[in-house]
């Protein structure tokens, strides 16, 4: 007993260490959970959760955890396919009504994917000029953003994009099958089930939650402020949750408690594209690895709160991480080094494989990648004769076209010819391939 004490202790010592700089018993901060064989082995809260009170962040209080949200509403269709009442292979529009049909199905499979082709109603309001985060959205307007949508912003399958409109969607499916609101389903058969007793869904802007943490920003110009949800939009986001009750959430992820093995096998399906590049969304929750351990990941931010929960089945080892800072956060990878850091793969190094790279061959790769598959981008700069990935990473060659960056397994060709240039990744996620672009230039018509 007395050296699992001193396990804890020194656990303790060690977080304690990773907390941001940003955060002290003046300033808002953060709550840690970290549970391993079912037992809470760590949980401890960092600075303020109310500003105004002086009220210490802790543990047993709720937090918004945004996105992470995702997982309960698609945990509840994959119990609602298990019972026939659904089926995720289904036409979205069998379940609602005035829905709009595009020149190709959309199923219901493709939105807990993030493949649907739909329309994303948060950027398209950012475009027309509202900002989200200050204007109110409603659930009724985001699902008009897609019934407006003239055709598909691309086939179905082809490229994963991530949609928080496609999970307002979701919900509403729920209850077209169903025939009770998806946020009363989840308490009465999710939460409840669980004895999650501390775990609120906002349901309207406004709402009263218990015992919740308030979040913050900070600007030189204003200094604190006090950040506050607009929207209450279940399915996308909006359950306010603590430690144990994230504890009992992960622990459903090895017991199957709920639902039973065949529920929890189809919620942790990850997606696989038309063309073959793993998607690794499964249905509400990332599936993939984490220096070769096998890890259910999801992060999440909303209204200066900003999530992270993980958890590694081989290890039965999950950590959830909430900070109500915008300037604090503390990756959740750095406290699973703690742990299981002598049972994961090396971190790589690469800076002895460097080789000389040709000015030449700078000027060529120097500018802006997109992955059409997976929406992602990033951008190839030189600083100092070295080449940097978004002005931060750098890319080292360390062959004929080929590139690595320290502590990554993933190895990038780079691909010149007099038409292209082409960056393939390959790693833990497959292979991806980012072709370089030309940055728009509008004229005085655009």
């Amino acid at each position: 007993a007395c050296n699992n004490f001193d396990q804890r202790l020194n656990l303790e010592y060690e977080i304690d260490e990773l907390i941001p700089e940003a955060v002290n018993d003046t300033t808002p901060g953060m709550i840690v959970g970290v549970v391993q064989n079912g037992e809470i082995i760590f949980q401890k809260g960092y600075g303020l959760a109310n500003l105004t009170y002086d009220i210490p962040n802790n543990p047993e209080m709720v937090y918004n955890i945004g996105s992470v949200a995702k997982q309960f509403l698609g945990y509840a269709i994959a119990m609602q396919h298990a019972e026939g009442t659904l089926n995720i292979d289904d036409p979205v529009s069998d379940y609602l009504e005035d829905w709009p049909e595009f020149e190709e199905t959309v199923t219901i499979r493709n939105l807990l994917n993030h493949s649907s082709g739909y329309r994303e109603a948060y950027t398209m309001s950012n475009l027309a000029g509202r900002e989200i985060g200050i204007d109110r959205m409603s659930a009724e307007e985001a699902m008009e953003v897609v019934r407006r949508q003239p055709k598909l912003e691309f086939s179905p399958d082809s490229r994963y994009t991530y949609n928080s409109t496609a999970w307002v969607i979701l919900a509403e499916v729920f209850e077209g099958a169903t025939g009770e609101p998806a946020a009363y389903w989840v308490e009465e058969n999710i939460l409840a089930a669980l004895e999650m007793n501390d775990t609120q869904i906002e349901t309207h802007v406004g709402q009263v939650i218990e015992n919740a943490a308030e979040s913050y920003s900070y600007s030189d110009e204003l200094g604190y402020t006090n950040q506050k949800s607009n929207r209450a939009i279940f399915g996308a986001a909006d359950i306010f949750m603590n430690v144990p009750d994230a504890v009992k959430w992960m622990t459903n992820m090895k017991t199957a408690e709920l639902g039973g093995q065949e529920v929890l096998d189809l919620f942790l399906e990850p997606n696989e594209l038309s063309n073959g590049i793993f998607n690794g969304y499964a249905m509400g929750i990332n599936v993939g690895e984490y220096r070769g351990l096998r890890r259910y990941r999801h992060t999440g931010g909303h209204a200066a709160f900003g999530t992270q929960l993980s958890y590694y089945p081989d290890h039965d080892l999950g950590i959830f991480i909430v900070s109500n800072f915008s300037r604090a956060w503390l990756p959740s990878e750095s406290i699973a080094e703690l742990i299981l850091g002598d049972q994961m793969e090396p971190v790589a190094g690469y800076e002895d494989e460097r080789v000389e790279l040709s000015d030449e061959m700078q000027s060529q790769l120097t500018g802006r990648y997109i992955n059409q598959d997976r929406n992602d981008m990033f951008v190839i700069s030189v600083e100092d004769g070295k080449l940097l990935a978004d002005g931060q990473v750098e890319i080292i060659p360390t062959g004929d076209g080929v590139f690595r960056m320290n502590g990554s397994a993933t190895r990038y060709d780079m691909e010149i010819n007099d038409e292209s240039v082409r960056v393939i990744a390959s790693g833990s996620n497959g292979i991806q391939i980012f072709e370089k672009v030309d940055e728009w230039q509008p004229g005085e018509a655009d």
